[in-house]
């Protein structure tokens, strides 16, 4: 997963995938799908199609550019590798829900809602795994006013926080086997898991600091 070029053969084989199918792909095609599974939001060729291409492609520039311009550049080349992991599995994210898309708009036997949600979890739930890894910089990580104005905040929100990203992850991992409406309400405390936890305990952290206390 660190594999400097892993990232690279994935987006090109997601550009060689969309230029194949392109034209056997309808006008419209999925985006978005509600609690119930069903289809609510479509996107129009051309850039239906391209859009998660694309994004695979810039996250590599990104990958490039964001160290070379972050005000804290000593503490990012501390986590090359696992930046360049966090990147590789987002790029992965996106493939699938690429397969996802365009299976649903094919009319392949595909389920892209369930499909998605579980890559979402299993995505969770390997950003949870280096969070932790992450050294305090401007672009990636848990940033609130508390881990940034701190080191010590910015380590012990990240060590709890990837916890909670890990614990939100299995969840809608397990979510996308679950039927109507225990799925969304499940997915929906998930989320809301992932972003509470991390945010209250970076100000937790931050006032026992203050205080003197070990965070």
């Amino acid at each position: 997963m660190k594999s400097r070029w892993l990232g690279t053969a994935v987006a090109a084989a997601m550009w060689a995938f969309a230029l194949g199918l392109y034209a056997r792909l309808p006008q419209r095609i999925p985006s978005h799908w509600d609690l119930q599974g069903d289809v609510d939001g479509w996107m129009e060729k051309p850039w239906g199609p391209l859009l998660q291409p694309w994004i695979a492609t810039v996250m590599l520039g990104m990958l490039w550019v964001l160290p070379r311009i972050d005000p804290r550049r000593q503490n990012v080349e501390r986590f090359a590798e696992d930046r360049r992991l966090l990147i590789n599995l987002l790029i992965l994210f996106f493939a699938v829900v690429q397969a996802a898309t365009y299976a649903q708009a094919l009319g392949w036997p595909v389920q892209g809602d369930r499909v998605i949600l579980a890559a979402i979890g299993l995505l969770f739930v390997g950003l949870g795994n280096y969070l932790p890894r992450i050294r305090s910089n401007w672009f990636m990580g848990i940033r609130t006013p508390w881990t940034m104005d701190n080191e010590r905040v910015w380590r012990a929100t990240h060590r709890v926080g990837g916890r909670a990203f890990v614990a939100a992850g299995l969840a809608m991992a397990l979510a996308a086997l679950l039927p109507d409406p225990a799925r969304g309400w499940v997915t929906g405390a998930a989320i809301a898991m992932a972003v509470v936890v991390p945010l209250v305990y970076s100000y937790v952290a931050y006032r026992r600091d203050l205080a003197g206390r070990p965070v």
